[in-house]
């Protein structure tokens, strides 16, 4: 399996220009990702970062992933384009499997090919604890893969387009109109995607111990109500527990996230 991270800017760093749209905390992130990733065992061959611009940190070099269209409407939808992006430059293998997540969707256990099992699928991925169009809405900040999504990613890069929404109301669009295509995506258990909405019942229902966590440590997120991402992840819940590793918390503290 692969680590595949992306991150695309219109201004060819890590400065986002939209700060009412994300943190600009991407470049602290990638660097809490490749630690994190090396520690678990990830060999740096199977950790594959692409940006539009020039970037390395310790043994990980990113590759430069040019002429990549930013999606305005939703920058973080720009990971479809990309993804799009690398199939047709042929990076894209037949007979492996890819692991796509967002810069911060952070690993805490292994992740073996065999527990995703995507045998009877092309895509998998996780809930993202809502509805939409009156099922599940899916949560694209950890996507596991195959070759033969090709047609899936461009099926959703179309839909985003033409009616002006993100890719996870066009994935979801696609699933409840498309039979074919409901076959092909599997939902998986919240642990390969944990953010901590609705925390009593899915962390019920989440494989234990949980795999990987989704939250931006900076900002306040209402639906948690909590101003501090990252004290609710570290213990400040109301499961009185801690929902990250202790590898993980030093890695953040070491990189000054607190």
């Amino acid at each position: 399996m692969k680590n595949l991270m992306i991150y695309i800017s219109p201004t060819g760093s890590f400065n986002n220009p939209r700060p009412d749209l994300t943190s600009n905390d991407a470049g602290q992130l990638a660097k809490v990702q490749i630690e994190n990733s090396l520690a678990l065992g990830w060999k740096k061959e199977d950790i594959l970062l692409f940006t539009n611009f020039d970037y390395q940190y310790g043994v990980v070099k990113a590759t430069v992933l040019k002429d990549v269209k930013f999606f305005d409407r939703k920058p973080q939808a720009t990971k479809i384009n990309a993804i799009i992006k690398l199939f047709e430059n042929g990076i894209i293998k037949d007979d492996e499997m890819y692991w796509f997540h967002d810069l911060d969707a952070y690993q805490l256990e292994p992740i073996s090919e065999a527990e995703i099992d995507l045998s009877d699928a092309d895509m998998a991925l996780t809930d993202n604890g809502t509805q939409f169009g009156g099922t599940d809405r899916w949560n694209t900040a950890s996507i596991f893969f195959k070759s033969s999504s090709k047609d899936i990613f461009q099926r959703i890069k179309e839909i985003m387009y033409q009616k002006r929404i993100d890719e996870e109301e066009a994935l979801g669009l696609l699933t409840i109109s498309d039979e074919d295509m409901r076959k092909r995506v599997k939902k998986i258990n919240c642990t390969y995607n944990f953010n901590g909405f609705n925390l009593r019942p899915r962390y019920r229902t989440a494989i234990k111990p949980i795999r990987v966590v989704h939250f931006h440590p900076y900002g306040m997120i209402r639906r948690l109500r909590v101003k501090r991402p990252l004290d609710f992840f570290m213990g400040e819940n109301s499961l009185h527990i801690p929902l990250i590793t202790e590898r993980l918390i030093r890695i953040f503290k070491y990189h000054r996230i607190r």
